[in-house]
């Protein structure tokens, strides 16, 4: 009998219920949100390992230091992950689809081999958007 923790763990998410058009229109209005500053940003709940809530004070944070815009299913960001695990790398993605494909994998690498793959994350998101 498989234990309970193993029964919860998210499964590697199926690209095939995840498809979407190879284009989407970055000029569209997306209801997307943005934050109005960068250090507005959510940053613990995108990379927990790397923002503990008991941090010591003056510990200065870490930061993004990779950006894979137009990230699609997630390849490289996993690739970045394996190769520099104390670096910071976020995905954008504009196809909801497939940032929620790339958020699903993500997952599922951290719940499969904890430790692991908490310096990588998705978000759904327009590059183009305030050039």
């Amino acid at each position: 009998a498989m234990a309970a923790e193993e029964e919860e763990a998210p499964v590697p998410p199926q690209k095939r219920f995840y498809r979407q058009r190879a284009h989407s229109n970055p000029l569209a209005d997306h209801t997307l949100r943005y934050p109005p500053r960068p250090q507005d940003m959510d940053w613990a709940s995108l990379f927990p390992t790397f923002f503990p809530p008991d941090a010591p004070p003056g510990t200065p944070p870490a930061r993004v230091e990779f950006a894979d815009v137009g990230c699609g299913y997630g390849g490289l960001l996993v690739a970045l992950a394996e190769r520099f695990p104390q670096t910071l790398a976020l995905g954008l993605e504009l196809r909801g689809k497939v940032a929620a494909f790339t958020r699903a994998r993500i997952r599922a690498l951290r719940a499969a081999q904890p430790g692991r793959f908490g310096n990588v994350a998705c978000v759904r998101g327009n590059a183009m958007k305030h050039l």
